[in-house]
């Protein structure tokens, strides 16, 4: 281990030699950006400067005495001022041809004071001098943090659905299967957090969404986190959520991929957001409500039969394949200058179907009765399911619409979050939150309760394996997928932060967090079977509570222009009440941590700034890890374990932020990682001395690279930013299910070498640019390259493959390109824009899901020679599956491709839409 810290040291050392040498031979002409005053806690102010009821774009507005806290305003009017000190100070806006207007605002930590300006022709001037607008801050030359920021406004710039894959730009975050793996960790070990409430789901580790319109900001955190962010081994993502001004305004918007005829769609999709927020009839509260529904047939279209319906003959109504609604409400009230107080409630619903290519067909089937009667029903003959055709044969033949016998996931999240920011000085802030999140989940086939599933496995595929059929064994040809779950996590959150700047050169900040759990979870596999008495021939059920709570100090020392950012975090955990104290056999029922944040910032000039941290993050294990199986009704392949530890990150990072130029900034850094006691499965003996396969804390994983990022702000009708990511993810698995393929004779032996893990990909570059002439047209491009991701070679009847080839070779390399543009009209006063959206233009086959076969459910007829999607990969180099059959008589087995469209990603999609602001 000493010989492995040397080298890290030495290469952190070498990194920065190479990157300090450059900055340092940078000229010293160019302006340097805003920095947030020493010593003085900061606000934010922002508003609209308005002529009459339209907002006047491109407006410098800038604090008197203080020219480099100077913005523009956007093409609505709109401005934000960030890292304004605390107090008093005067706001003055300079638009062309008028008179400058000036007012007075109060300040306060922490807070976002509005203030709007009225222009009018009185103000006219006719001559107008230069205007110097210095460039918002680009380097923090404060914080050892490595953070990459999202504003709304460029949000709105990035071709992309949502907040989730904007982040998936930014450097070092891989994003596989919909899911975000940030500097190498697993995709659990990312947390979001919505205005300072973390939102993740503790049973399984999902995340919350937000309605893009209703961002105001996001802010990836990927290293060096400070004290006060805890629970999460490898990223925090932070959104802060938009409040009301004193003025009405908002914005509706239609995206569409539908041109008319019914069969000119890609994905038969429509996404229909309307934004808006302003004052009250009470003083001093306003409002800010945002609507996002998005409806989709996706690319994995199916035959799935849907209600339909039509407004004004060309808008389509009724659900589709998948549909989401994003729902955002939040209230403001100013108190007074020192107190705030907001509500917020999100509201999200999601209901999809998803695509199964065993289930995917639509036809008829032969069906025959049996002079038996069934089973438990004396008034009903035995169903006998025959061969399949795409078309009636006789009367015995009945309609068979697979897709529609495929579960449907009813997802439902709702959010309560009142917030309370008392500004008890001018050096002082005190912030309590209280919040109250649900995450429900229902998975079930037409919302059949288990035992009205419709056949019993292995017989959904019989029809074809008959004689004088068509003799294919893939194809389901009745029958309901087995599967149905009911899954709900709920959790209250007290938290309270105290940031204070009394003594001379230190800020200090304190903080703690409670939180109450409940979960519950029943998952069933062949839900129309028994055991024990119980729907389920695999089942998980249980209930529990437990609590968990965090307290934290941090110091921001700063000392003849080094600043040093220390910390320590306290972190307790509980499995609860419930658990007895037999099953916790280390005999701790709190599990307890310490971990230490150390960061060192050193800005050697106006325009660049070394930094170093270390530190130690805990995470503790997702609730199913905790609670499975622990119930006497339930049978399920691993049992929870209540005695697990947190897992365990140690990580050293270093870099270096350069102001290249007035518009652009760099952010360079280079990241080790060494994670530790990460979840995997081991056998132990129960109370009757049977092995049973139990989860602990035993695998583990490392990662390093390195990150470069440089960004160029608008100026000139251009801006653009590029992020590069070279790294390297290991360990002894991807899964923390992996083991158990040796313990039911999968393995040649248990894996216990590093080797790649899953989502491995070495080089990741995006590149996003926009050109644009405010107010007029704009248009935009993202460029995104990775190289390809690990796969496992598989081999006909290797029933006991050698670890050694996991992840051993690679796919090909991927690549998205989407451009979009916009044109601006004014109609009847209003701002209307009109735009299109060019997804994968170069329509690319990405291979993202190579074993996309079983979908949860294995087929007992094919994978007879093992994982057949891999083997056919690994044989043919083809990817899309196959199976092996002999077709022709000769006792060889054949490959029979099957074209699953899972294994890609979606080809080229265009979409148009329409905005309207006001």
């Amino acid at each position: 281990m000493d010989r492995r810290l040397c080298l890290k040291a030495a290469l952190i050392a070498g990194t920065l030699a190479l990157l300090a040498a450059p900055a340092g031979a940078q000229q010293k002409s160019a302006a340097a950006p805003a920095a947030k005053p020493s010593g003085v806690l900061t606000g934010s102010i922002s508003g609209k400067v308005l002529n009459g009821k339209d907002g006047v774009p491109y407006v410098p507005v800038s604090v008197v005495g203080n020219p480099k806290l100077g913005v523009l305003t956007d093409e609505t009017g709109s401005y934000v001022l960030h890292l304004v000190p605390v107090g008093t100070v005067q706001l003055r806006a300079q638009a062309l041809g008028f008179d400058a207007q000036v007012q007075t605002a109060q300040v306060s930590a922490g807070v976002s004071v509005t203030v709007n300006f009225v222009v009018g022709e009185s103000h006219v001037v006719k001559n107008v001098e230069e205007i110097v607008v210095t460039a918002e801050k680009r380097i923090d030359t404060k914080s050892s943090t490595t953070k990459q920021s999202i504003s709304a406004e460029r949000l709105r710039e990035i071709p992309v659905d949502n907040v989730r894959d904007a982040i998936a730009t930014k450097a070092g975050v891989v994003a596989k299967g919909g899911e975000l793996y940030i500097r190498g960790g697993r995709a659990d070990e990312v947390k979001f957090q919505i205005d300072g409430i973390e939102v993740s789901d503790p049973l399984f580790g999902r995340n919350a969404n937000v309605a893009s319109l209703a961002v105001a900001g996001a802010d990836l955190l990927s290293g060096g986190f400070d004290a006060e962010y805890g629970g999460a081994l490898s990223g925090v993502v932070s959104f802060s959520t938009k409040e009301g001004t004193d003025r009405f305004g908002g914005e509706v918007r239609w995206d569409t991929d539908r041109y008319g005829d019914p069969t000119k769609t890609f994905d038969n999709y429509d996404r229909f957001t309307f934004g808006f927020g302003g004052p009250t009839p009470i003083k001093d509260l306003t409002y800010f409500a945002t609507y996002e529904g998005t409806f989709t047939d996706t690319y994995l279209k199916s035959s799935l039969t849907k209600p339909q319906g039509t407004l004004l003959d060309f808008i389509q109504h009724g659900n589709r394949q998948a549909n989401q609604i994003n729902t955002n409400f939040k209230l403001a009230y100013r108190v007074n200058p020192r107190n705030k107080l907001t509500f917020e409630t999100i509201h999200n619903h999601t209901i999809a179907t998803r695509y199964d290519h065993m289930w995917s067909r639509k036809g008829f089937v032969q069906l025959t009765y049996d002079t038996t009667r069934a089973v438990g029903q004396p008034d009903h003959y035995t169903p006998r399911y025959g061969t399949w055709s795409p078309f009636q044969v006789d009367s015995s033949y009945q309609a068979m619409n697979l897709p529609d016998h495929v579960p449907t996931t009813d997802d439902r999240y709702t959010q309560y979050t009142g917030v309370w920011t008392n500004t008890l000085s001018d050096k002082s802030v005190l912030t309590t939150r209280i919040s109250n999140f649900v995450f429900d989940t229902r998975v079930s086939v037409g919302r059949k309760q288990p035992w009205e599933y419709d056949t019993q496995s292995p017989f959904y595929w019989s029809g074809n394996l008959q004689f004088g059929t068509e003799n294919n064994p893939y194809y389901a040809t009745h029958g309901d997928f087995p599967i149905y779950s009911l899954v709900s996590a709920q959790t209250h959150t007290l938290k309270s932060d105290f940031a204070t700047r009394h003594w001379k050169q230190h800020t200090f900040k304190t903080g703690i967090d409670a939180r109450y759990n409940r979960v519950e979870n029943l998952n069933l596999t062949l839900p129309n079977t028994e055991s024990n008495g119980l729907p389920g021939g695999t089942r998980s059920s249980f209930v529990n509570y437990n609590p968990e709570g965090a307290a934290y100090v941090q110091d921001r020392w700063e000392f003849e222009g080094l600043v040093l950012n220390v910390g320590l975090r306290y972190d307790m955990f509980t499995p609860g009440l419930q658990v007895q104290d037999v099953d916790l056999k280390s005999g701790q029922r709190y599990k307890q941590q310490f971990s230490p944040r150390l960061g060192i910032a050193y800005p050697i000039s106006d325009k660049d700034v070394l930094s170093f941290h270390y530190g130690w993050t805990y995470q503790t294990p997702a609730r199913n890890f905790v609670f499975q199986n622990r119930e006497v009704t339930t049978s399920v392949a691993v049992r929870g374990n209540p005695d697990l530890e947190p897992e365990t990150n140690i990580a050293y990072q270093a870099g270096v932020q350069h102001l290249f130029s007035r518009d652009v900034s760099g952010q360079f850094g280079v990241f080790f990682k060494d994670i530790y006691g990460l979840i995997t499965v081991r056998e132990e003996r129960d109370q009757f001395g049977n092995l049973v396969n139990v989860y602990y804390n035993g695998d583990y994983a490392s990662s390093r690279g390195f990150e470069a990022s440089i960004t160029k702000s608008f100026s000139h009708k251009f801006s653009c930013e590029a992020n590069y990511t070279y790294s390297l993810a290991t360990g002894v698995a991807s899964d923390p299910n992996s083991a158990l393929q040796f313990f039911n004779g999968g393995k040649l032996y248990l894996p216990i070498a590093e080797q790649p893990l899953d989502w491995d990909q070495r080089h990741t570059f995006s590149l996003q640019a926009v050109v644009r002439d405010p107010g007029r047209w704009g248009f935009r491009m993202l460029w995104q390259y990775g190289s390809g991701f690990p796969f496992t070679p598989t081999f006909r009847n290797d029933r006991r493959p050698d670890p050694t080839v996991d992840n051993s070779r690679r796919l090909p390399s991927q690549s998205r390109l989407a451009v979009d543009g916009d044109k601006f009209y004014k109609v009847w006063g209003q701002n209307v824009t009109v735009f299109f959206d060019a997804r994968n233009v170069l329509n690319a086959k990405n291979i993202t899901n190579l074993s996309a076969n079983g979908g949860g459910f294995p087929n007992p007829y094919i994978n007879t020679a093992g994982n057949d999607y891999l083997i056919y990969y690994t044989e043919t180099g083809r990817a899309g599956g196959g199976y092996l059959q002999d077709t022709n008589g000769d006792n060889l087995l054949d490959w029979v491709a099957v074209n699953d469209p899972r294994v890609f990603e979606e080809g080229r999609a265009v979409r148009l839409g329409l905005s309207v602001t006001f």
